[in-house]
């Protein structure tokens, strides 16, 4: 019979201190004393926002980003089809519903289908308009190019940009910020992340990215999830410091 392996035993005791750091999480949440973590910004804008275009009677703009085209395939670029679902959701008898505008063929016929979905959930299917979802370009550039125009219309209330942004979404914060409409930026794209950082937007960053996505902060599931991402952080850092300390003194080759 063969022994065990260090790899083999490296892996169980990963497995064995996630299922304990997921065990502690839970009974943190257990804990009613623990306040809940509060909400980011930008997940509190965003909701403000669709609150403001639904009592104003002005539309709420999103860009898709360039969606799936060129490199930009990761699962991040599918957050900006589940944060319009739950706008379209929400905006569906508005005077003015949110609008969107995508980079890439696929993504806006997909957009179009869950746009139609929103609308046939409410039984308004006579409400739905394909010109409320538009392909504006097939790359990055041609897409904010036709994004620009839009920002112009004295009838917006806010901008929500989110997918796959380059570091030119700059152009569009800038625009905005100028015809004083308020934007929030959700990009898991490391150089977009950077240069939004320059605008006055806020930005959703790390797992924060996906937290629109999922429509309702406070359930118990993010709470205990983000607590178990905590707990791993701080193990990280401190497995990383105490090999750097080892390593330093000799004790690791």
């Amino acid at each position: 019979m063969a022994g065990i392996s260090l790899h083999d035993l490296i892996s169980t005791l990963i497995v064995i201190l996630f299922l304990l750091v997921m065990f502690i999480a839970w009974l943190m949440g257990k804990n009613k004393k623990m306040p809940p973590y509060a909400n980011p910004e930008g997940y509190e804008r965003i909701d403000e926002l669709m609150h403001r275009s639904s009592e104003e009677g002005k539309a709420l703009l999103m860009g898709l980003g360039e969606g799936f085209s060129g490199l930009n395939g990761s699962l991040g670029d599918q957050t900006s089809l589940m944060v319009q679902r739950i706008l379209m959701s929400r905006s569906v008898f508005n005077d003015q519903p949110a609008q969107s505008y995508s980079g890439d063929g696929a993504l806006a016929c997909i957009s179009q289908m869950i746009v139609h979905g929103a609308y046939d959930k409410a039984m308004a299917v006579e409400l739905f308009r394909p010109e409320h979802n538009q392909l504006t370009g097939l790359s990055g550039l041609s897409w904010m190019a036709g994004l620009l125009p839009e920002l112009a219309r004295s009838d917006n209330t806010g901008l929500v940009l989110a997918g796959s942004l380059r570091p030119e979404s700059l152009i569009i914060t800038d625009m905005a910020e100028r015809k004083e409409i308020p934007v929030v930026a959700a990009t898991g794209d490391i150089s977009g992340q950077a240069a939004l950082f320059a605008s006055g937007a806020p930005v959703l960053l790390g797992e924060d990215y996906y937290l629109p996505a999922i429509g309702d902060i406070n359930q118990a599931s993010y709470q205990h999830s983000a607590r178990v991402l905590n707990l791993f952080r701080i193990l990280l850092a401190a497995g990383l410091l105490l090999a750097a300390f080892l390593k330093l003194s000799g004790v690791l080759p």
